[in-house]
This record gives structure tokens, C-alpha cells and sequence, in this order.
């Protein structure tokens, strides 16, 4: 935001340098990028946050010199004679967009002699970098680096109907603006039309066919409030942008339209020649009630960490215009002025404090307390797991909460809700996720474009459901895990993370539909008997909706369950001295049996030297009969007072196979 020193001192009494301005604007939060003297003039450049949007204009800058100070701060003067019939008899407006447009006024002048400016106006106006047009435009340009409201004069007799209408641009209009661009309009824009068509963008720019020219003797002023979402998006649209859209796109004072136009008015009437039709049209639709907010001394103190006396407190927030009144219990209630809808909280009036007067006034500590805080119980578990899925070469993703309604719908299933936002920025994906594997396929298909081999994913993040109608939406923790591995090895990832957490936790599947899994891989997966979650390898309607070269395998647990997990004691053995002894054993056994049956029935058996049951892997084909299937193990056999003889293995493995005969029916493969 440009600035003009002369101009500046027109709405504050400060006479000090620029250079003595340059350090106060900085120490009150506008730090200043450059000065440069103009003329007679000085010109600073404030660097203005965006939700500061009130000092995007020199009133705006001038109350915060006069808060810092304490010198006298005033408003311009916006006296003016009206005469002539009524606006409304004149003119009228419609606003069919209540929603994108909070106010919308327009007032008359008549008898506008449009020519030169005054040099004054001319001078400043280039000080801050705008060249001078005609009286007119140069009166609104004025009035939008003076308040930071922008403003719009049409060339009354260039409107149809001679009236005014705010409307949502129609399918395939048209128009063309001041700058001879011609842009392609669509229904989520919003224009000022006429009786007939499009002769405005809201907010942004005007139309070529409405524009005051030399010819132009009546003047229709337009003041008003646009949503700042709608005129961000429609200038980032058409690439169409000005100081005006600036403004609005980082919202500005609504009470502050009706003023700008007045003063505007006084300004045509004086400089112009124009005669102030009486009256306002003023479409309001809704007003809002002033915030009030309640600032505690006792917690002022507290963040601050240093005493500021009652009447400075209450001096600085008059000032900046809170009408502060002290309630007699150690706190102040402050009304906020229209102008700073950046102030909602008790913390925002405490920095207003702070920074007029001043955070060189805060004391700098030479030395400062740290609280050394342990890890809770979650953080515990999520190290633990994630150091697993590490271990095991899983990569950590982190996406974005958003998931579109194609990808959910695939792994959800019909019948599903999920949880939606309402912002008009996300109409494809505005619903949060339900699940994270839709996040983690994305992933792997970014991989797969790029070259990627195998790569596996996990992701630690919250999910969502919805609790049904006038219920509070459900959140949980969920880990989602995501292998070009098969599904075993899946399986033994899911046992890592759960041995991460309890060492002697049982991991178990048993098959289940899942929605998203191919025909009889889908699992439900349960840790000590409690179910956890889910997995399977990816059906081909999945991985053809992500465009996958090859299947995967996915899992998706709750975090929350698995945090349950007690960690429990850990035992240190010694390394056994003796040798162990292997073997690998293929078994035809039933369909139906599962891989958990036979590790119970071998750990039941009462084998001596067993030490550990590996799972190697399943065949099914030829030399299986049949509704059998060949599945093939590893045990682990040794002593801790000696070396196992081959004898001692042999007796070993024959009692296993003859329990796993009685109890399955299992025979060895020949």
C-alpha cells in the first residue's frame, strides 16, 4: 500500500519526518519496503497484511499514526446539497445475489461536467502510483486510496432501463471491460447488469459500454460489498485483476460503502459541477450486529508479561476506535468498529495493546525456562508403530483430508455418507475422507508414473464418519497400509506393527467381505482376538479406477484399538550357544483350514525343542487333489544345554505330523 506523506497529514496532526513515520509504521506492525521523495512529496510503501484490510487506505494508516502518537485524528467532511426528485423515482436496484453481494448502493449526480482534475488530486494520486484520467474516475480513485473502499461510476445514460441489477452472470455471456479485454462469463460469476445485459464485473472491473467518457453528464455511483471468495475466484478465473478486486478479495468495511459515497458525491458536486440527486438506494439485506468483546487486565498481563496501566489501555483502544469502557471487574468491553472484522477474541485486543504501545517495552530475559515433557501414551504407540513399518521398508504419506466422491464411493460401498464441507471452492472433492486407502492409491500411482518400482506406503491419519442426521460427525485414528507385496507379506507387516506395541500380541484373519477386495482375498483382522480392521488384494474395478500396472495389497486398521495394546515387560534372554535346526515341510491339508489352526495345533503338540513356526508359503495345482491345498512351513528346533542330534529333530517332527494328522487331517506332500 502506497502512501503519501502530505496526503496523510490530512486526516492525522503529525508534523514529524518521514524517516521517525518509517520506524513507527514498523513498530506498530506495517513495516515500510521502501521511501521515495515525489516531487514535493514523500511516497511510502507499507507492507499491509491481509487481514488488515482497513489500512488499505490512508484513513486506515492515519487512525494507526494517530493511535501510536496520540495526535488528533478526523474524518473528511462529506457535506453536499442535495436537490432534484428522489434516487428511487430515478433509479432502482435489484440484488438477485444476496449471497455474494452484502450491499449494494447508488446514488444519482446529475449535471457532471466531466474534465480535468484539480492539480492537488492529480499529485497525489500519482504519488501513489495512478496516473490522472478525468474528474470523475479520478474522484473514485481518490476515495479508494483515501478509505480502501473501491468504488464505480457508470454512465447513467449508457444503462438500459436506467436501473441496476446484481445477478450471477448467464451460461455464455459476454461482455467487454474498460480495458478493451473481452471475457467469457459463467454462473458462478457475479456482474452488474443493466436492464439488459452485463456492464460490470463485480468488484473488479467495468464495462466498456457504461464507461463515463467526456460525453457524460449524469453519473450513477456505485458503493457496495461483495464476498471476497466470489471476486477472488472470478479474477483468478479470467485473469482479469485491479486495484478494486485487491480490496475486496480481502473483504472490506460494509459500513463504510454508504459513507464512500457521499463522500464521493461531495466530491463530484465540488470538482465536477454535479447536482446530488436526494437520496440513497441502499439494497442491505442484512445487517449485523456489532461485536462486543470483553478484555480481562489479568490476562493481558499474563501473555504480556509486563503491567500496563488502565488508562493507557483504555487510551490506546479509543483511539484505535474500540470504544472501550471499563466494567469495574478488572476487565474493559470493547465495541469493534466495522472496519476491523480481524478482532473477535480477547487475544486480538491484547495485541492491539501490545503493539501501539510497543513490544520494545517488553523486557528480554537473558536466560528462559524449559519443561522437559514426556511422550504420552499415544505418542509412545505411534513411534513405536511407524519405527515397524520403517523397519519393514514402508514409506510415510502425508495427503490431504479431501477425497473425491468416485474414489470413496469404490471403497466404501453403497449406502455410505461421509462427512461433506461447505465450501464452494471444493464442489468435486469435498468430503472428508472415510478411509485412507483412496489417499495411499494415489500415491502408488504417482510412483508408477514416474518410474517407481516397487513401492510401499503406510499413512497415520485421522478419518471420518458421518453420525447419522443431527449427529456430531465421527473421527478416528486410522492406519492404512498399502504393498505391491502379496498378501502374507502383508500379513506379516500387520504383525510387526502389532508386536511393535505387545510383544506377545496375536495377530489372526479370518475371511470376511470387504468392499473393496478381490473375491475371497478380503480378511477381517483381529489382534488377541479383537478386531482391528481389515485387508485384501485390490479388486480390478479398483485398480482400474486408479490405473494401476498391477495389483496391490491393502490394509486398513484402527489406531485407536491397537493403542489398547499394553506394551508390558520386555525380557532379555542370552544368545543360545548351540546351533538350531531347521525344517521345511509341505502339507496337504483341507481348503478350509487356516494358516491360525495349524500354528495352534503345532503350539499345542508339546514339542520340546520347538522354537519358533514360519509361514513359507501356498500352492494349489497339480499333485493337489481337489478342494486341498499344499501349504508349506519352516519350524525352528534347538536346545539351550546342547546340540539337537538329528535323531531328537526326527522324533520331534513325527510327533507334530501326527497331531497335525489327528487333529486336520494333514499328510506330508510326496
Amino acid at each position: 500500500m502506497k502512501i503519501s506523506l502530505a496526503w496523510l497529514r490530512e486526516y492525522v496532526d503529525y508534523e514529524g519526518a518521514v524517516e521517525a513515520l518509517e520506524e513507527l509504521l514498523t513498530g506498530v506492525g506495517f513495516p515500510v519496503e521502501e521511501v521515495r521523495q515525489v516531487g514535493s512529496d514523500w511516497m511510502l510503501d507499507v507492507e499491509v497484511t491481509s487481514n488488515r484490510s482497513d489500512c488499505l487506505g490512508h484513513i486506515g494508516v492515519a487512525r494507526e499514526v494517530a493511535a501510536a502518537t496520540g495526535a488528533a485524528f478526523r474524518m473528511p467532511s462529506v457535506d453536499f446539497s442535495e436537490g432534484g426528485a428522489s434516487v428511487s423515482e430515478r433509479t432502482s436496484v435489484t440484488n438477485e445475489a444476496s449471497d455474494l453481494c452484502g450491499r449494494y448502493t447508488a446514488r444519482l449526480v446529475e449535471g457532471v461536467k466531466v474534465g480535468p482534475s484539480p492539480s492537488w488530486m492529480v499529485e497525489r494520486l500519482e504519488t501513489v502510483g495512478l496516473r490522472g484520467i478525468n474528474n470523475v474516475v479520478d474522484i473514485t480513485n481518490y476515495i479508494l486510496m483515501e478509505v480502501g473502499q473501491p468504488l464505480h461510476a457508470f454512465d447513467f445514460a449508457r444503462l438500459a432501463e436506467g436501473r441496476i441489477v446484481v445477478r450471477r452472470a448467464k451460461a455464455g455471456e459476454r461482455m467487454v471491460t474498460i480495458d478493451h479485454s473481452t471475457v467469457d462469463l459463467d454462473e458462478s460469476m457475479l456482474v452488474i447488469a443493466d436492464g439488459r445485459s452485463a456492464v460490470a464485473l463485480a468488484g473488479i472491473m467495468g464495462g466498456l459500454s457504461s464507461e463515463v467518457g467526456d460525453g457524460t453528464e449524469a453519473v450513477l455511483l456505485e458503493s457496495a460489498h461483495f464476498d471476497p471468495l466470489s471476486i477472488r475466484s472470478t479474477s483468478r478465473s479470467l485473469g482479469v485483476s485491479s486495484e478494486s478486486s485487491f480490496r475486496f478479495e480481502r473483504d472490506v468495511d460494509v459500513e463504510m460503502a454508504e459513507w464512500a459515497s457521499r463522500r464521493a458525491a461531495s466530491l463530484l458536486a465540488e470538482l465536477a459541477g454535479g447536482q446530488v440527486i436526494s437520496g440513497v438506494v441502499d439494497s442491505f439485506p442484512k445487517k449485523v450486529d456489532a461485536c462486543r468483546v470483553r478484555m480481562r487486565l489479568s490476562r493481558l498481563r499474563s501473555l504480556v508479561g509486563i503491567e500496563i496501566a488502565l488508562e493507557e489501555v483504555v487510551g490506546i483502544l479509543g483511539r484505535l476506535g474500540f470504544e472501550p469502557v471499563y466494567d469495574g471487574e478488572e476487565a474493559v468491553v470493547c465495541t469493534v468498529p466495522s472496519w476491523r472484522g480481524d478482532v473477535t477474541r480477547e487475544v486480538d485486543l491484547i495485541e492491539e495493546v501490545i503493539r501501539v504501545h510497543g513490544y520494545d517495552k517488553v523486557p528480554v530475559r537473558k536466560e528462559i525456562a524449559i519443561r522437559v515433557v514426556t511422550q504420552d501414551r499415544y505418542q509412545q504407540s505411534v513411534g513405536r508403530a511407524t519405527g515397524a513399518l520403517s523397519g519393514c521398508g514402508f514409506y510415510e504419506t502425508v495427503n490431504v483430508s479431501f477425497v473425491e466422491d468416485r474414489h470413496w464411493e469404490a471403497l466404501m460401498g453403497e449406502g455410505f455418507e461421509p462427512v461433506r464441507v461447505q465450501d464452494m471452492s471444493r464442489r468435486s472433492n469435498n468430503a472428508l475422507r472415510p478411509s485412507l486407502l483412496a489417499s495411499l492409491l494415489g500415491v502408488r500411482k504417482r510412483n508408477q508414473d514416474v518410474g517407481n518400482g516397487r513401492c510401499d506406503l503406510y499413512e497415520l491419519a485421522a478419518v471420518h464418519a458421518s453420525g447419522g442426521a443431527g449427529a456430531v460427525p465421527q473421527e478416528r485414528i486410522s492406519l492404512a497400509l498399502c504393498s505391491d507385496g502379496d498378501f502374507w507379506e502383508l500379513r506379516g507387516v500387520v504383525e510387526a506393527v502389532a508386536t511393535s506395541l505387545n510383544r506377545k500380541a496375536q495377530v489372526s484373519c479370518e475371511g470376511a467381505a470387504v468392499s473393496w477386495a478381490a473375491s475371497g482375498t478380503g480378511a477381517r483382522i483381529l489382534v488377541d482376538g479383537v478386531a482391528v480392521g481389515v485387508m485384501g488384494r485390490a479388486s480390478e474395478r479398483v485398480v482400474e479406477l486408479f490405473d494401476l500396472s498391477d495389483v496391490v495389497s491393502l490394509a486398513e486398521l484402527d489406531f485407536g484399538q491397537l493403542n489398547q495394546l499394553e506394551p508390558g515387560e520386555v525380557g532379555i534372554v542370552p544368545l543360545s550357544r548351540y546351533p538350531g535346526v531347521r525344517r521345511d515341510l509341505s502339507l496337504v491339508i483341507g481348503e478350509s483350514a487356516s494358516w491360525q489352526e495349524v500354528v495352534d495345533v503345532i503350539n499345542g503338540a508339546g514339542a520340546a525343542y520347538l522354537q519358533a513356526t514360519r509361514f513359507v508359503g501356498i500352492y494349489r495345482g497339480k499333485g493337489v487333489a481337489s478342494g486341498k491345498k499344499s501349504l508349506t512351513l519352516s519350524l525352528d528346533f534347538r536346545r539351550e544345554d546342547q546340540t539337537l542330534t538329528h535323531e531328537e529333530v526326527d522324533a520331534e517332527q513325527e510327533r507334530l505330523l501326527a497331531v497335525l494328522k489327528e487333529k486336520l487331517g494333514a499328510t506330508l506332500r510326496g
